[in-house]
């Protein structure tokens, strides 16, 4: 049921990302799955290296998109992939009249050239040419996969915490360690489905991520920058990263994110009195490096340290905060979860039985 419910949470998240997608086409606006479509198609004509002849043919056959406000407040964006990248990263973005009782929205004419764009500046420092590609099944990956690490997460907890403490609740020790392997064995056992399931639960988040999006948007984007697919472009080092370099630290820090979860709660798990302590432990565990993040001053850096902890490393963004030192923490990760499965293990085994 629990794994049920987790997947049923990551359909419904990407779902909701491919229904709110739109774009507007020779005056039709397409919506949800056609539209994804419509995007893929038409950015087809100017895949490859950005130029400024490419950006005048985008805006010759598409202009730049157009905004209007409805009297409820909302504002329609007339725009698809390639015209909002052109506003997003060549245009002034100036949206006239933002307050005007008419509701008319247009965003400003002048157009720069890539040179003397953010575009042009990243260019300069990396010495790469700037990539154009449809990436935005890259952008719903990483919106989708936190949720998905996040709720597996959870299903962990419930299904870890009481796999050793179970034992002892249910008076089963009197029986498993009067067999001649049982004090030895079984703990390796217990350890290995533990991390099975875990790992399992990781890898049919990431597998069923990757297809959906693969599926509906494609996974061209692979030559662009982070900054561009998860749209916070800066000229910060860590929104310069290669896409394909950043995905490869998202899915390693979330990996490790997971065995170090797993390893913890087996750990809470084999010095819990029943299976309400052991999972109220292992939750706490799971949610006190937040509660402390929000208490202590960050002007050291501690705060960063704190990002070894399970709920920060299954999120991608955290590489934003940690970009120096991911590698430390992927370090400290693996340390933590060698040191308490070991600590499980020397419990487990020494228990003694009345």
């Amino acid at each position: 049921m629990g794994a049920i419910l987790v997947i049923g949470i990551l359909l419904f998240a990407f779902c909701k990302q491919v229904v709110d997608e739109e774009a507007t086409v020779d005056g039709i606006t397409y919506i949800g799955y056609r539209a994804v479509q419509v995007n893929r198609r038409i950015t087809e004509e100017f895949k490859g290296v950005l130029t400024d002849e490419k950006v005048e043919k985008i805006i010759e056959k598409y202009d730049l998109p157009y905004y209007y406000a409805f009297d409820s407040g909302e504002i329609s964006f007339y725009e698809n992939f390639l015209n909002g990248f052109i506003n997003d990263y060549l245009s002034d973005k100036y949206v006239q009249n933002w307050y005007s009782d008419y509701g008319d929205y247009g965003a400003e004419k002048n157009i720069y050239p890539i040179a003397d764009s953010k575009l042009g500046t990243v260019r300069e420092i990396t010495g790469k040419e700037i990539i154009l590609e449809y990436y935005e099944g890259w952008h719903t990956f990483f919106e989708i996969i936190h949720i998905g690490m996040i709720s597996g997460s959870i299903l962990i907890l419930f299904s870890v915490s009481v796999i050793f403490v179970n034992e002892r609740q249910t008076n089963m020790l009197q029986l498993i360690f009067t067999t001649k392997e049982g004090r030895e064995k079984e703990v390796y056992a217990k350890i290995a489905a533990a991390m099975t399931v875990a790992v399992s639960v990781w890898a049919v988040i990431l597998i069923l991520d990757l297809l959906l999006c693969g599926i509906v948007y494609g996974l061209d984007g692979l030559g662009c920058y982070k900054g561009m697919v998860t749209g916070y472009f800066s000229m910060k080092q860590y929104s310069m990263i290669p896409l394909r370099s950043y995905i490869m630290k998202a899915i390693m820090l979330s990996f490790f994110g997971i065995v170090s979860l797993c390893a913890i709660t087996i750990c809470v798990s084999v010095n819990a009195r029943n299976n309400l302590n052991a999972f109220t432990v292992a939750l706490m565990c799971y949610v006190a490096p937040v509660a402390v993040s929000l208490i202590i001053d960050n002007e050291d850096g501690v705060v960063k340290i704190l990002c070894f902890a399970p709920i920060y490393m299954v999120v991608h963004s955290v590489i934003d905060y940690i970009y120096n030192i991911w590698m430390l923490i992927l370090v400290i990760s693996i340390l933590i979860s060698i040191i308490c499965a070991f600590r499980a293990y020397r419990k487990y085994s020494r228990q003694q039985v009345a």
